[in-house]
């Protein structure tokens, strides 16, 4: 009698479980399915770039050259600049009107880089060497990423507290290759302020990402995000000279957009060997041109990679094309972790719009 009471019971409640289940796997009608949250992991096996990233791309060039809408095909008579400029660019890292030169104070930068006992005093006397780079420190330090209290910073020596080892080596860095991002005024004027202000925010969240990453310098991943960005202005420059063997043309923004998209990384690429920086720099910018996997580049790579996406992105997000929750929802769909989605986010949002 016993066994029968208890099969009796089992049965039951296998009967009970079962309806559970059902019911907890079943969508209410009526009710909208959950807004997925940003994912907390990496996920492996992630295209270089996607649907959603391409689009993104496009419009940071179109609203940099000033354009209603981008011509995808390049007219036949523009097809031989675009050539000129593709086998000229290995002869032009040796011709200083595109490559800059190395500025004066980059080797102290990357000593100061290279050096984990540098202190915050050696750092400030290299800055200082530039007056102008005590209203960079200030104006950081005011920054929303940087600023903790609703009362302005006004002491460079608070400023200088305030930022501390790691923020000043930043600091210096965006503000020593600044100059090198200035071209003469003409054609597309906005060019030049819209590309620096991209690799500020580049720079930025490649190094929020470095330092979560943590295989990585910050500031090597912040010089990189600057350089990538810098290769944009090379690429300018040398389309503009290539036209001037075809005096009968004008100057196309496609064209331009077209070199910038084909040959960007290499060119961060001769870049970084012309300033003799690490292999591992290096080879940073050619996992970029093999449009390798994220999650297969490395840890310097993929903070290139990570702050490229971001910077992009938060350049449109500030002008009204995406909302911040847009924005971060395809960062973190390209592998990037939750926190480091965020933390990278509020590094390139706190730079100032052009």
């Amino acid at each position: 009698m016993w066994i029968a009471i208890l099969i009796l019971l089992i049965a039951v409640l296998a009967i009970v479980l079962f309806v559970v289940l059902s019911r907890g796997s079943q969508q209410p009608v009526g009710e909208p399915a959950a807004t997925p949250i940003l994912p907390t992991t990496s996920i492996s096996g992630i295209p270089y770039t996607t649907a959603e990233i391409d689009p993104i791309v496009n419009e940071c060039y179109r609203i940099a050259f000033s354009q209603t809408r981008l011509d995808q095909q390049i007219p036949s008579d523009h097809a031989p600049v675009l050539d000129a400029i593709s086998k000229s660019l290995d002869e032009s890292v040796y011709e200083r009107d595109y490559f800059p030169r190395r500025p004066m104070l980059l080797p102290k930068l990357l000593q100061a880089i290279n050096d984990d006992e540098s202190t915050r005093e050696e750092l400030v006397r290299v800055l200082l060497e530039d007056p102008a780079l005590a209203g960079a420190v200030l104006q950081r330090a005011n920054s929303a990423f940087y600023r903790t209290s609703p009362e302005p910073i006004e002491s460079l020596d608070r400023a200088v507290m305030l930022l501390g080892t790691n923020g000043l080596r930043s600091l210096m860095a965006a503000a020593i290759l600044q100059p090198v991002f200035r071209i003469p005024r003409g054609s597309f004027e906005k060019f030049a302020d819209f590309t620096w202000e991209q690799a500020e925010r580049t720079a930025m969240a490649a190094e929020v990402h470095a330092r979560a990453d943590g295989d990585t310098k910050p500031i090597v991943a912040q010089l990189l995000g600057l350089l990538s960005l810098l290769a944009n202005i090379v690429l300018f420059r040398l389309a503009f000279d290539k036209y001037r063997d075809f005096p009968h043309l004008t100057p196309r923004a496609d064209v331009i957009i077209e070199a910038i998209r084909t040959q960007r990384a290499c060119t961060a690429s001769l870049i970084a060997q012309s300033w003799k920086l690490s292999d591992l720099s290096i080879a940073a910018f050619t996992e970029q041109q093999s449009k390798l996997s994220p999650d297969q580049m490395s840890g310097i790579g993929r903070s290139v990679y990570f702050g490229d996406l971001c910077g992009s992105l938060a350049m449109l997000t500030t002008r009204g094309y995406y909302t911040k929750r847009q924005a971060q929802v395809i960062i973190s769909g390209q592998g990037a972790s939750r926190e480091t989605t965020l933390a990278m986010w509020l590094a390139a949002a706190s730079v100032a719009q052009s």
